[in-house]
């Protein structure tokens, strides 16, 4: 989409960057704009496997709210949290229990997201920290609220003890002035013993977790300038595909300016390979 191109960096913030979970969505937009990723993640082990480049930065931190806290590292990194998986829950599925043991403990200091000094304002956050996620937005207003899209992993039903689950997670960011676009996401699973196509990790209809997008909600999307407008129509357009938004986006951009980039747009959709996702 080379007629829309933003002056400044597009700056994505990836808590919890361990790439044991891989972020192709992030990746797309970093190789298709111009734009920056500042990441942060506390797993020693996974740190290491972290690249720096010229476009990403990343930081052996640990995003909380300040306190020291025990970092639970488990059999598979992607179940390590400063949390305790509820397993009472998480057994009633496969693979989970052993996956979700805790190998080893580590005492960290965390540091809250306002308290990080960026060299520049962050416009996309990607926060996965396994059921932590609460108290992140609750110690990072400031940055969350100048920011223009956030996708948090969220639980219906929490995973693990003391966490938050999706409504409460949800009113946190209205508050903010976000509202709910999308699901990147959808994983479900199969309750034990069934087993669908002898595959243990494909669900049936039971929600486990979702990867949600928030969006600044319509009323502060009317008040955003020319660059910023640009910034969110590139993420949705890269990252998630949402075309519908992004046409949507377009038109406003082309109010704002008098340009008429929704025509060059809809020329592009016939190219574009246009998935329902549910």
């Amino acid at each position: 989409m080379k007629f829309i191109k933003n002056n400044s960096e597009i700056v994505v913030c990836d808590i919890g960057a361990s790439p044991c979970d891989p972020t192709t969505h992030l990746e797309e937009l970093l190789n298709n704009t111009k734009s920056f990723l500042y990441g942060f993640e506390p797993n020693e082990e996974e740190f290491k496997k972290l690249i720096n480049t010229d476009k990403k930065k990343f930081f052996q931190k640990a995003i909380g709210d300040g306190s020291n806290q025990n970092l639970n590292i488990c059999a598979y990194p992607g179940w390590t949290s400063f949390l305790k998986a509820d397993t009472d829950y998480v057994n009633k599925f496969h693979n989970f229990e052993n996956a979700s043991k805790i190998i080893n403990k580590i005492s960290l200091k965390t540091e809250k997201l306002d308290d990080i000094n960026f060299d520049k304002q962050v416009d996309f956050f990607k926060i996965d920290v396994q059921g932590f996620e609460s108290v992140i937005i609750e110690n990072g207003k400031k940055n969350i609220s100048d920011s223009l899209v956030v996708q948090l992993e969220l639980s219906p039903v929490p995973i693990y003890k003391n966490e938050k689950n999706l409504s409460y997670v949800s009113n946190l960011m209205e508050k903010l002035n976000f509202n709910l676009n999308m699901f990147h996401n959808i994983n479900t699973r199969t309750f034990k013993p069934m087993i669908i196509a002898k595959n243990t990790t494909i669900g049936l209809n039971t929600i486990f977790q979702l990867d949600c997008v928030f969006v600044k909600n319509y009323k502060e999307i009317e008040k955003l300038n020319e660059e910023k407008l640009k910034k969110l129509i590139l993420i949705m357009f890269y990252s998630y595909k949402s075309y519908d938004f992004v046409d949507y986006l377009i038109n406003k951009l082309d109010q704002l300016l008098g340009s008429n980039h929704i025509e060059e747009f809809r020329k592009l959709m016939p190219s574009l390979k246009v998935k329902k996702k549910y």
